[in-house]
């Protein structure tokens, strides 16, 4: 590649080895170039014929983006020096390898020069191969996007280099009209500038001098004749570039304040004279070998001037701007503030000025309060996730190859239901046989969903709500194979290895044919040599669309005031009546870092992706309004992409918790305007602990105030940060309904009320000490746990529901609620707590100890279940007589547990009128399966009672029971 040096050039033929280096050396990176190739061409192949445009195109994307930025960085325009660094090492290290042959002088770096030829064909080639390493999707989305000539404010970029030397107004209107503009061009276009720029200066000429230097001066001490002004200059023009490319890149920064124009100017001005004195310092190296000390001197002055000048200003206005806060730094914070609730979109937030009540509640109007907001009371959220998924899990049976991904609250109409989605994971028994279970048998999760109701724990049949239920591309959690295994069969199979032996009829997958599917998976070139085989990849639903979308943000860190906890973006499931989803949001993080007083990164919800849980389709749904989402959806409508959202999907959808919690996040630090009152920091939230963790938000069906109805909203507590008392000084709620999709509303508690809303811990301290409460406690049975504290408004009291669950739901065990607590959270000194079996009778009891007046009569906890009703207990008792009429003995066991499960009747008892039917299905039971009499086992969930025996049926234990709804 290099052919013609300097006219002192050695014409000596080159030796022998060094013709075998060179030779060498290509041969070492032609095979390592052919084995990454062969090792990605099979994946890129079934990735292209698998998805099709969708991967091409962010392909594309990648490639546009790393060749444009790959020449900015690496790309040589000096035709006339030629250098290059990569053949000026190679040509020195095949003179050191040949100097035992022959002696040859290594020429320094400034005299090596390439051929224009090879020099042209280098600059292409080192592009084509470094461009994946500076790959930007985002910037080569946004070329294309400009490409199609539309606009996205990069001609006014030029602004950016007036606002640090501009009076910023006390408002937030200069950032107005100033920057927000400049926004899309900052964050999708600018940040892999800078960067591809940098590398050039770090390269030609950080990198690019040191090798200059290091050469020249070996031959110089060879030639005994170093030439230190030479060294020196080269020296000077690289700390003269370095300075100035900070100074020039402070235009882009973050931190601009009253000081940013003096550090720019001043770090523009040291840099272009290091770079003077460098040029001027090579020029008199050609006669000057050592530097006169009074260029030295001139130098140090020159240097000592600037950082002493500005300096001297930087540290004079800070001390001006100490004791002047609001007047030097109030205008800065203002843009500031400005910029933060744009990114966040904060202007948007309905605040309302909510006047907290005391209680204050006369005996009379108690009932018609009650009956009033009854619908409401009915809704209550009393089951955590924590406990619907322990009370799901026992519904999963004797399975140790599936678990459950996930618990999501999911809304139908105005019905809550905790809806456990599960995944397919290798039994631990399996061990030995992990490659055939994992890639034939455990390819999907053949149990699909489990569902309860979120206010009365009670199990619901999910046949109801989804028709679909076999997961075939889903959620992993931390147990589950879908993102460690793919799945596959051979193609015309007559017999199927899959989970109950059921057949795979989707369209997901691709098929692949001998020989390709030897080189995908050897074990087929033996297994299966000449069938194709269909083979399913990317089933983790994470993994397929970030594949596919990869300029999505799939993973976000929760929590601010602990250790934040890391967790997959949340998909939950959503069905059409046919078919079932994953309801993805697609969230992008921008870098916001270059934005004059812009946060570090700001997130925007592009809209939504529903992807198939059978067939591993993904449909795009565009509903943000920014620019990225228009960039996205002109770059993706003709893939599909639609701004349609389909009726069916207008009451199952949800506001993202993440953008919720972001928002938050923000609102929290940027609802302060008043730029003196943000320096004080006396107006700033927090979100509430409780129990050293962050109050995450809840999802619940409330009412407001100013909303006519319930409606299923997001809610989050907010307290004043730093604050001992821990009141809340309001909460935030977001709405869900397609119409109003994202729109959040802050009730703020006036500092100066009377009345003060306690937040979760307080509220739990208060139902601790409650009198009452300590004597149920003593009858519960086994560990009592409380669950969430959840804050409602009902009429004009805010009151938090708290559920006291009888057992704990660590280890899988069954939680049921034992009691239920109601908490005043408008509190002026006295704390009013009522119990009750349901949120009914324990909001009724708590407005009457408001009142002044007694509880009404609280039914006992319940020690095995949720069955307390008295007439219950005599149903109970009548159907325990049949059995002991018929000379069997009814047992309650602790726990009762056997490999194998038959429900022989469900029934209904529930009523007398159902008593004759009940008590047939239970005789014709017992004629069944305990003719003879013997021994009966007897437990209870929830409103029903089940009857079981035990059998042993070819060394296997088996238990039939019947199963009796008697609540």
């Amino acid at each position: 590649m290099w052919d013609t040096y300097s006219s002192g050039k050695d014409t000596t033929p080159r030796s022998s080895i060094g013709r075998t280096v060179r030779i060498a050396v290509f041969a070492a990176v032609g095979i390592v170039i052919f084995l990454l190739v062969s090792n990605q061409a099979v994946n890129l192949f079934l990735n292209v014929s698998e998805f099709g445009s969708v991967f091409t195109k962010t392909v594309y994307y990648s490639i546009l983006s790393g060749l444009i930025l790959a020449a900015i960085a690496l790309v040589r325009v000096n035709f006339v020096h030629r250098h290059s660094i990569v053949w000026y090492s190679f040509q020195v290290v095949t003179n050191l390898v040949g100097r035992g042959e022959r002696q040859q002088k290594n020429l320094s770096y400034t005299e090596f020069h390439m051929s224009p030829l090879s020099f042209g064909v280098w600059q292409v080639t080192k592009v084509v191969l470094l461009a994946p390493l500076f790959g930007n999707i985002v910037f080569g989305m946004a070329m294309e996007y400009m490409a199609d000539g539309n606009d996205i404010g990069l001609g006014s970029i030029g602004r950016i280099f007036s606002i640090p030397f501009t009076d910023v107004p006390a408002d937030g209107s200069f950032t107005t009209e100033s920057i927000i503009p400049l926004v899309p061009s900052l964050t999708m276009v600018i940040p892999p500038l800078l960067a591809a720029v940098g590398v050039r200066l770090l390269v030609y000429v950080g990198v690019s001098g040191a090798i200059s230097i290091v050469s020249a001066y070996i031959n110089d001490v060879s030639d005994r004749k170093p030439r230190f002004l030479s060294y020196i200059s080269t020296v000077e023009i690289i700390i003269g570039t370095v300075i100035f490319w900070a100074g020039f890149t402070v235009f882009f920064s973050s931190a601009i304040d009253y000081n940013t124009r003096y550090i720019i100017a001043g770090a523009l001005a040291l840099g272009a004279a290091f770079i003077a004195f460098g040029f001027l310092d090579k020029r008199r190296a050609r006669v000057i070998i050592y530097p006169a000390k009074k260029h030295i001197y001139s130098r140090f002055i020159a240097v000592a001037a600037v950082v002493v000048v500005v300096s001297s200003i930087v540290f004079i206005n800070a001390g001006i701007a100490e004791a002047k806060k609001v007047e030097w730094r109030g205008p800065y914070i203002s843009q500031e503030i400005a910029v933060n609730r744009y990114a966040a979109e904060l202007d948007d937030i309905k605040i309302v000025n909510y006047d907290v009540k005391p209680p204050s509640v006369s005996p009379s109007d108690i009932r018609p309060i009650v009956d009033e907001n009854r619908d409401t009371l009915n809704n209550i959220r009393l089951w955590d996730q924590e406990a619907a998924t322990s009370k799901l899990k026992p519904e999963l049976g004797q399975r140790n190859d599936i678990v459950f991904a996930d618990t999501d609250i999911l809304r139908f109409d105005s019905t809550m239901v905790w809806t456990g989605t599960t995944t397919p994971k290798l039994p631990d028994t399996a061990r030995g046989n992990e490659w055939f279970n994992g890639h034939l048998v455990y390819t999907h999760a053949n149990t699909g969903l489990k569902m309860l109701e979120a206010d009365t724990g009670n199990l619901v049949d999910e046949a109801k709500f989804f028709e679909q239920r076999r997961i075939y591309y889903g959620e992993s959690g931390t147990e589950g194979i879908f993102s460690k295994a793919w799945s596959a069969y051979p193609v015309g199979r007559t017999s199927s290895t899959e989970i109950d032996g059921f057949f795979y009829n989707g369209t997901g997958g691709v098929d692949v044919s001998p020989p390709l599917s030897w080189v995908f998976e050897p074990n087929f070139m033996l297994s299966y040599p000449d069938t194709p085989i269909h083979v399913m990849r990317y089933k983790d639903i994470h993994d397929r669309m970030e594949l596919l979308y990869p300029f999505f943000a799939y993973d976000f860190a929760f929590g601010e005031s602990v250790t934040p906890t890391f967790q997959k973006v949340d998909a939950f499931p959503v069905t059409d009546g046919t078919n079932t989803y994953w309801m993805m949001p697609l969230i992008v993080g921008l870098d916001t870092s270059h934005v004059p007083w812009g946060p570090p990164f700001m997130l925007k919800l592009v809209g939504y992706a529903l992807i198939d849980t059978y067939n591993g389709d993904v449909q795009v749904i565009v509903t943000g309004d920014d620019k990225f989402s228009e960039v996205f959806y002109e770059q993706y409508k003709e893939l599909g992409a639609t701004r349609d959202v389909p009726a069916w999907l207008e009451k199952q959808i949800r506001y993202p918790e993440e953008m919720f919690v972001w928002t938050i996040a923000k609102f929290n630090r940027y609802h302060v305007m008043d730029p003196k009152t943000f320096i004080e920091g006396t107006k700033f939230y927090d979100i509430p602990q409780d129990q050293s963790r962050d109050v995450p938000p809840y999802y619940i069906v409330t009412k407001p105030q100013g909303f006519e109805k319930s409606e299923f909203v997001g809610f989050q507590s907010l307290e004043l940060s730093g604050s001992q008392s821990k009141n809340l000084v309001g909460y935030m709620i977001v709405q869900n309904d397609l119409g109003r999709l994202g729109e959040m509303t802050f009730y703020s508690v006036p500092q100066e009320s009377p009345t003060k809303l306690i937040g979760p811990t307080a509220a739990r301290e208060a139902l601790e000490k409650d009198r009452e409460y300590k004597n149920i406690k003593t009858l519960l049975q086994g560990n009592p746990k409380l669950g969430e504290n959840i804050l409602y408004k009902i009429g004009d009291e805010e009151v938090y529901f708290i559920p006291v669950y009888t057992a704990s739901t660590a280890g899988g065990v069954v939680s049921q609620i034992g009691t239920i607590a109601a908490v005043g959270a408008s509190v002026t000194g006295n704390f009013y707590v009522g119990l009750g079996d349901n949120p009914v009778q324990a909001f009724e009891n708590y407005l009457l100890k408001s009142a002044g007046q007694e509880p009404s009569d609280q039914v006992p906890p319940s020690t095995g279940g949720n069955v307390t009703d008295i007439d219950v207990q005599g149903r109970i008792a009548a159907l325990e007589k049949l059995f002991e009429d018929a000379g069997i003995q009814v047992l309650r066991p602790t726990a009762i547990s056997a490999p194998l499960e038959f429900r022989e009747a469900s029934v209904s008892y529930k009523s007398e009128d159902e008593s004759d039917a009940a008590r047939q299905s239970v005789n014709d039971f017992i004629g069944k399966f305990a003719p003879q009499g013997g021994r009966v086992f007897e437990w209870q969930t929830d409103s029903t009672v089940n009857f079981g025996v035990l059998q042993s049926v070819d060394g296997i234990v088996e238990v039939h029971y019947i199963s009796v709804e008697v609540g």
